[in-house]
């Protein structure tokens, strides 16, 4: 993906709004995008086919969908890596793109790891990860259509807020190796938990794991809430759940409905010298999902360790009862390692 990465800062380039005298935001692209099932997707070519990439900050590493890849007749050569996702994992191929196109540029011979069971989820072709959205601070403005990419040039502060006097703001903390998740304490019934911001996960969800080793409890009894898919194509089952209160930042949202799943559960193995299967990936207590991000307006400070963000209307949280899908193929978090 280097290829693809260098390209990207030479997309678009031009200064935004400078802010403040001092901090100068510097953006190097602007990408459109669209909604599909709740999650944000960019148009994309491959070998001349028009398709989407899902923009999915929950995925360490940019991919295509394994069905996709066969779709579009890329030859598939089995690697040794292997991606977990909510529900279990999944060994990954190497995909080879001859021509793919991004953002007005074309990029030859791009080699895309190769994953997932099961038709392309959400029907997106792959996915833009973390391996190239972390090189940049970014703007999501997903309400508006847009995602902006910016370099800061002596920017410390909420600067970088350019479009509002006021915001919220927290802090990103350490994410696992090799994953550059983002990732933030926040408050859920007075509890403090580990919440990943994943614009690959449709909806915020809480995990069952949670729930059972902080004690949260939720208002009344969960109801069923329809099922999930992840990586593996294996089924999750989810229900539905009113908490009294959930805070992020300076922000407090009362009464909010969230989806409970056992996400990780499955992301095991059995090493070594050990009878006990152990998880692979240190994972989030929960998942804030594409819904808080159409909410709000973000900007995502990865050189200042912070997210800012800005409230725009509408619900904060979203849920629909029934089967809703996992578009970027797990609820929540995508890890590669060796097998």
């Amino acid at each position: 993906m280097h290829g693809l990465l260098a390209t990207l800062f030479l997309v678009g380039m031009g200064t935004a709004k400078q802010a403040d005298a001092a901090c100068q935001l510097l953006q190097v692209g602007e990408l459109p995008v669209a909604m599909m099932n709740n999650s944000p997707v960019i148009p994309v070519s491959i070998n001349g086919h028009a398709v989407q990439f899902l923009v999915d900050t929950g995925s360490a590493l940019s991919m295509i969908w394994r069905s996709a890849g066969q779709d579009l007749n890329l030859d598939i050569v089995q690697s040794d890596m292997k991606f977990y996702g909510a529900g279990g994992a999944d060994a990954a191929g190497v995909a080879t793109v001859r021509d793919f196109g991004i953002a007005g540029a074309t990029i030859h011979n791009v080699h895309l790891y190769a994953a997932g069971r099961g038709d392309s989820p959400g029907k997106s072709a792959g996915i833009l990860g973390e391996d190239v959205l972390s090189h940049w601070d970014i703007e999501f403005d997903l309400s508006a259509g847009k995602i902006r990419l910016f370099i800061p040039k002596n920017c410390n502060g909420d600067q970088v807020v350019y479009w509002a006097q006021s915001y919220f703001m927290t802090k990103l903390v350490g994410a696992p190796p090799n994953t550059n998740w983002l990732q933030a304490h926040v408050i859920l019934n007075g509890h403090e938990v580990v919440a990943m911001f994943d614009t690959g996960a449709s909806l915020s969800t809480v995990t069952s794991q949670a729930l059972r080793q902080s004690g949260i409890k939720a208002e009344g009894a969960p109801v069923t809430a329809g099922e999930t898919r992840g990586l593996a194509g294996k089924q999750i089952d989810t229900t539905a759940a009113v908490f009294p209160t959930l805070t992020i930042g300076q922000e407090t949202v009362q009464n909010v409905k969230l989806r409970i799943a056992d996400l990780f559960g499955k992301n095991t193995e059995t090493m070594l010298g050990s009878l006990v299967a152990r998880s692979i990936v240190d994972n989030p207590d929960m998942i804030i999902g594409a819904d808080f991000f159409m909410a709000h307006r973000i900007y995502v400070a990865r050189s200042q360790g912070k997210i800012y963000f800005t409230y725009k209307g509408g619900p904060v949280f979203q849920n629909f009862v029934g089967n809703t899908p996992a578009p970027s193929g797990e609820a929540g978090a995508a890890d590669a390692t060796k097998q």
